[in-house]
């Protein structure tokens, strides 16, 4: 079977199966299989650390995959970030993602340079806009998501309905997403490929620690550590105080006070990226997302693509599951 939507041609990819960014450990070592396995497969730019460091990274990965794969650069989260886009683009890597904030300058810098730009957001609000600035397509992450919660954001279920209906640039699903029936679900929603982040993190190439793996392993969505950690949004009062402050203080000093909120964590909580540190840190920080219900083990990145879709198409066949739905 062939898979084919507008998100596998803007791509180039077998699949429309997306690797989330990691800011801690999404580098080539990862990104490679992913791409080289028929998904599209993404380098997180702070993951590296600085312009240098991407750019071997980026060769690394061309030199273990002719597959294309993108680039991740995460406004007020990656260092040195105007350096770390040029990086991206004078190794012409076809598609850049951005995310955390809004990044139409970057955008714009991206399109001009004749390359593909798709912005990651939480709500539809933000989608639309995103859309309104020349994004490309949209990845929209739904509350069952790890990482940023926005105020305003719902869960991945009603956010793809409704973003299908409203945007004209192709949506791409996020958040609770890691096995055939999410993929599938995904699509009937209306979206156009799926973006995965803790599924890939259970995979064996994946440079995080075998003990954490396990751990996504023995973890269940209903977990009080997992359920409310992914569940809550952040609270509105803490998040009003913080942006009433943005023009009082400078960007360095605002951003990392907006992002404590955003990600529910201690307001001096901050990397130091000149520092040595566990990539796992960022686990730490966000959390593992409610699709640890769908992981029962440590698996390569081929055999977690690999299973996504032979499952998927034995229910579109007239065999599978949906197929017994009509006559």
């Amino acid at each position: 079977m062939k898979w084919r939507t507008r998100v596998t041609e803007l791509l180039g990819s077998r699949y429309p199966i997306i690797q989330g960014a990691f800011g801690g450990f999404g580098v080539s070592a990862l990104a490679a299989p992913v791409s080289e396995a028929g998904g599209f497969g993404i380098i997180t730019a702070s993951a590296l650390r600085n312009p240098e460091g991407l750019r071997e990274d980026i060769r690394r990965a061309r030199s273990m995959t002719d597959q294309p794969f993108g680039v991740n650069i995460s406004v007020g989260l990656c260092p040195r970030i105007d350096e770390m886009r040029e990086v991206a683009i004078e190794e012409r890597v076809p598609v850049i993602f951005t995310a955390a904030y809004r990044a139409d300058d970057h955008g714009q810098r991206i399109k001009e340079a004749g390359l593909k730009w798709v912005h990651k957001v939480a709500t539809i609000k933000h989608a639309l806009a995103a859309e309104r600035h020349g994004a490309d397509a949209v990845v929209i992450v739904g509350l069952e998501g790890t990482g940023f919660k926005n105020i305003s954001q719902l869960p991945t279920l009603v956010t793809i309905t409704n973003a299908a209906r409203m945007l004209k640039v192709p949506v791409i699903a996020a958040g609770g997403i890691g096995d055939a029936r999410s993929f599938l679900a995904s699509l009937a929603m209306g979206a156009e490929g799926v973006y995965i982040g803790t599924g890939f993190i259970a995979t064996k190439e994946c440079p995080i620690s075998d003990r954490y793996k396990e751990a996504l392993v023995k973890s269940q969505p209903w977990e009080p550590a997992v359920r409310d950690r992914a569940l809550a949004p952040p609270r509105p009062e803490e998040y009003e105080r913080i942006a009433q402050g943005k023009g009082t203080m400078s960007m360095d000093e605002w951003l990392p006070r907006m992002e404590s909120v955003l990600l529910k964590q201690s307001p001096d909580f901050k990397i130091d990226w000149d520092a040595d540190y566990d990539p796992g840190e960022a686990l730490r920080i966000t959390g593992p997302s409610l699709t640890v219900g769908f992981i029962d083990r440590v698996v390569s990145v081929k055999e977690f693509i690999d299973t996504i879709i032979r499952e998927a198409e034995q229910m579109l066949s007239r065999e599978g599951h949906l197929g017994k739905l009509v006559a």
